[in-house]
């Protein structure tokens, strides 16, 4: 089951409030700050995530069980975990979702 998480909307320049990421090479606002989730990123150049994922939004579904949900999907980023949270990105019809696997 899918559970809506929040959108991921690249952008192209850097806002105050964002925070950075080094191991991605990505700024990226606090999605709980706003009332829809909204998420925005900046990605540097050298950015090593799927060009699909820097240049077009995405939303973010949770799911119980990340491994049986990536079964049969096209994955743009092998799954990682981040603070507790397994995170992966698949391709859906030339779009990209983020699905998440929050802690128990």
């Amino acid at each position: 089951m899918y559970t809506y998480h929040h959108i991921g909307i690249p952008t192209k320049e850097k806002r105050e409030s964002m925070h950075y990421f080094p191991e991605f090479k990505l700024w990226e606002t606090d999605y709980e700050s706003t009332e829809f989730r909204i998420e925005w990123i900046y990605f540097e150049k050298d950015c090593p995530l799927h060009p699909l994922i820097q240049t077009i939004p995405h939303i973010s579904f949770t799911v119980n069980d990340l491994n049986q949900a990536l079964q049969d999907k096209r994955i743009l980023m092998k799954p990682i975990v981040y603070e507790g949270v397994h995170i992966a990105f698949i391709e859906e019809e030339g779009a990209p979702i983020q699905l998440l696997q929050l802690p128990e």
